[in-house]
């Protein structure tokens, strides 16, 4: 079962989930309770869709465990998904009616920019949610 959200001066919260479909949404609700505690729930949506993206594209593509890494940075959010498959996600081509491959073009819609790092075991895809200033308007 994964760890309970981050104490409210924490700045970092961590998950190891299970290479699991029912992972996605646990991924989900742990960004949620992080950022209720952190006073950031305005970012809950915008980065739920992004936690949900990179880690479905790891439970599908890596087929490995993986480890979701939440890191308060002020206002804003960088998240990590760590998995231990070698092989960077590629953007594909979607046509209209095609089921798979906008993955990647929905976390760059809702990040304010996203990467991949190597790792010795694996790669870590990272992304970054900003919020606005207090008193200022959400995207």
């Amino acid at each position: 079962m994964p760890a309970p959200p981050p104490a409210r001066d924490g700045k970092e919260a961590s998950w190891d989930l299970p290479a699991i479909p029912e992972a996605v949404a646990a991924a989900r609700r742990l960004v949620r309770e992080a950022l209720a505690v952190w006073g950031l729930s305005p970012l809950a949506d915008d980065l739920t869709v992004v936690v949900s993206e990179v880690v479905t594209n790891a439970i599908v593509h890596a087929k490995s465990a993986v480890t979701l890494s939440l890191h308060r940075q002020g206002r804003s959010v960088r998240g990590e998904v760590a998995d231990h498959s070698p092989v960077w996600p590629t953007p594909l081509p979607a046509g209209p009616d095609e089921e798979h491959g906008r993955g990647l073009a929905i976390v760059a819609a809702y990040s304010e920019r996203w990467g991949v790092d190597p790792t010795p075991d694996g790669k870590i895809v990272w992304f970054v949610c900003e919020g606005s200033p207090l008193g200022a308007t959400t995207k």
